[in-house]
């Protein structure tokens, strides 16, 4: 007896649960200074990542639509395992460029799985006969992305107490290989038709639907800025936080930003009564307000204010989703989605270079203020989206 696609979805939920079980992510930024010597350095490391993301965003959609959804998880979760260890080594030889080769693995290993898991997911939900409840599916999968993050910032912050940092990234190599292990045991679903081959035809084919659906070219624009503020925040968060508190405190933070985010997923499955644009506005408006009293207070205390800005996570993340995928077809819908992502990685990279500069020559909170800003137009961006398609 062939086992049934039903099991993807809580294969998923253990995949995304070993994916934000790095118990370096918070502090990564940190560490790659502690390495570099700069914060605008190690920010590019990041944008690296980015740009090598954007630029293997279209081969990944592609390679996803012909070959097989699950073959394509399995090799994404196999860089991550190669970054994890470059990055190890980086710290263990003190070696700045091991921490770049790193970053292009990480890329590469990201437009992988960007490329794939909402496709895998939104495929098995069509065997299942269930598409319209996506975006319910969705939000209960990456519920345990934040199980797995909460639980990795408790781990980090006692290796950083007990240990060091450099210890901290030699565990983080652990869950890259049980996210492997796991994923093996995915099934391809019957609702995925791979194409009989990869070309440039398909990739343009991809572009051309892309930029003849409005709709979907003005949802993708909101959801790759907003994705581009939350990703730069998160990176500097910490750098703000260490001005408060210990190092090892950071991840104490990050663990109630983390388990709030787990919370908003399941607020998200309710609040979708009042339509997938309003929660996008609501959710946003939430973090503008939380991120920005924070900031305005400049305290001990606004590191806790800052971090309950995650219950917007979940309501927001889920809406763009689902509306994205309501717009793709299906003989193209990883590709698709690499569109955006490759417009997504770009505008990250330059959003986390730029950034980085300034609290560089500045400081993280004058970053963050110009952060802050940014979601303000983003916020007013989702409020248009809401009013034209109402």
């Amino acid at each position: 007896m062939k086992p049934s696609v039903r099991r993807n979805i809580a294969i998923f939920k253990a995949m995304n649960a070993f994916m934000f079980f790095w118990p370096l992510s918070a502090v990564a930024i940190i560490y790659f200074e502690s390495i570099t010597g700069s914060w605008a350095t190690a920010a590019l490391i990041f944008s690296l990542s980015n740009i090598t993301q954007a630029a293997f965003a279209i081969p990944a959609g592609i390679i996803s639509d012909v070959w097989s959804r699950k073959k394509v998880v399995l090799t994404a979760n196999t860089f991550k395992i190669m970054t994890g260890l470059t990055f190890s080594f980086a710290g263990y030889i003190e070696n700045a460029t091991l921490l770049f080769i790193g970053a292009v693995l990480w890329g590469i290993n990201t437009s992988l799985n960007q490329s794939t898991e909402e496709a895998f997911i939104h495929e098995t939900m069509a065997d299942l006969k269930k598409k319209n409840k996506y975006d319910i599916v969705y939000s209960s999968i990456k519920i345990w992305r934040y199980v797995g993050s909460t639980v990795s910032t408790l781990t980090a912050a006692a290796v950083i107490y007990f240990w060091s940092l450099n210890t901290l990234a030699w565990i983080s190599v652990i869950p890259g290989v049980f996210q492997f292990a796991v994923s093996c045991f995915l099934v391809e679903p019957k609702s995925y038709r791979p194409r009989k081959n990869a070309s440039l035809g398909h990739f343009m084919a991809a572009v051309g639907n892309f930029m003849k659906n409005r709709r979907a070219r003005k949802i993708a624009l909101a959801g790759t800025m907003d994705t581009s503020w939350g990703e730069t925040q998160y990176r500097l968060n910490s750098v703000y936080y260490a001005l408060f508190v210990p190092l090892w405190a950071v991840d104490f933070i990050v663990f109630i930003a983390r388990a709030f985010a787990g919370i908003s997923f399941y607020i998200a499955i309710h609040l979708r009564k009042i339509g997938l644009f309003q929660m996008a506005l609501v959710s946003n408006l939430w973090k503008f307000i939380m991120v920005g009293l924070g900031l305005l207070l400049n305290n001990i205390a606004s590191p806790f204010i800052m971090a309950a800005s995650s219950l917007g996570t979940g309501p927001q993340t889920s809406a763009v989703s689902a509306l994205m995928q309501k717009e793709f077809s299906d003989s193209e819908r990883a590709a698709m989605r690499a569109v955006v992502n490759m417009f997504g990685s770009l505008m990250l990279a330059t959003s986390f270079w730029i950034f980085g500069l300034v609290a560089d020559l500045y400081s993280a909170h004058i970053a963050l203020l110009g952060l802050l800003a940014y979601k303000g137009l983003i916020t007013v961006y989702y409020w248009r989206l809401m009013r034209s398609y109402k």
